[in-house]
């Protein structure tokens, strides 16, 4: 068995359109995120854990953010949400509203207590309301943007 990053990248790969720039298609590799930095990425990039319940949100989370110049981070299988937060020691941590562990009051303080900046995203599919939650903890709400570009410049206000 050859190391997981030499597999061809076609085989685990997903097309995706929304959120990315429109070119076309575009080949993201959603397995890879979970694998520990590759050779050259020192995690000089600001670190970004998204948190969703969700795959497909997740992986075009991860792309977006990857286009943002930021790394995408993942729980990794099985992992809590809150050992995502202490071994990725995010500067900001994307949750999904419809994660029931993610998105409630005990975990969404300790991430802040760590220092991470806290948002939670919302789509048009989203069944929970958490707005008495966030108002309560002070964190933000958003809904998706559906353009790269309104993502991007979020993204960037964000985490600087």
């Amino acid at each position: 068995m050859g190391d997981a990053r030499n597999a061809d990248p076609r085989r685990d790969a997903t097309y995706v359109v929304p959120l990315l720039p429109d070119r076309g298609s575009t080949l993201v590799s959603t397995h890879d995120a979970m694998l520990p930095p590759a050779h050259g990425d020192d995690g000089s990039r600001n670190p970004v854990l998204v948190l969703s319940s969700d795959p497909l949100a997740a992986a075009l989370l991860g792309a977006a953010i990857e286009l943002a110049g930021l790394a995408p981070r993942f729980a990794q299988s099985a992992e809590t949400p809150r050992n995502a937060l202490m071994r990725v020691r995010p500067r900001l941590v994307l949750i999904d509203c419809d994660h029931e562990e993610a998105c409630a009051e005990a975990f969404v303080g300790p991430a802040l207590m760590t220092g991470s900046q806290v948002v939670l995203f919302r789509s048009r599919r989203t069944r929970r309301d958490v707005s008495e939650m966030a108002g309560r903890l002070g964190v933000r709400t958003v809904e998706m943007p559906h353009e790269h570009g309104s993502l991007t410049a979020l993204l960037h206000e964000l985490v600087s």
